[in-house]
C-alpha cells in the first residue's frame, strides 16, 4: 500500500482539479517554458486554429531573438 503523500497520479487527482489548477499556476510562475506548454494545452483543447495562433506566435518570438 502507498502512502497518501507519494506522488502519483491517483493522489494527485485526490487532490482535485481546482487545487490542481492553482498548483500548476504557482509552479509556473517565472518559468517561461512551462508556461507556453500550459498555453499550448489550453489551445489544443480550444482547437487546432489557436494551436497554430500560439506557433505562429513563438516562432515570432524565436525570429525576433536573433
Amino acid at each position: 500500500m502507498t502512502s497518501k503523500t507519494t506522488l502519483n497520479a491517483k493522489n494527485l487527482a485526490a487532490l482535485g482539479a481546482e487545487r490542481l489548477a492553482d498548483l500548476v499556476l504557482e509552479l509556473a510562475k517565472g518559468n517561461a517554458g512551462a508556461k507556453r506548454r500550459l498555453r499550448l494545452e489550453l489551445a489544443g483543447e480550444a482547437g487546432s486554429g489557436d494551436v497554430a495562433r500560439e506557433i505562429r506566435k513563438r516562432l515570432t518570438t524565436i525570429a525576433r531573438s536573433k
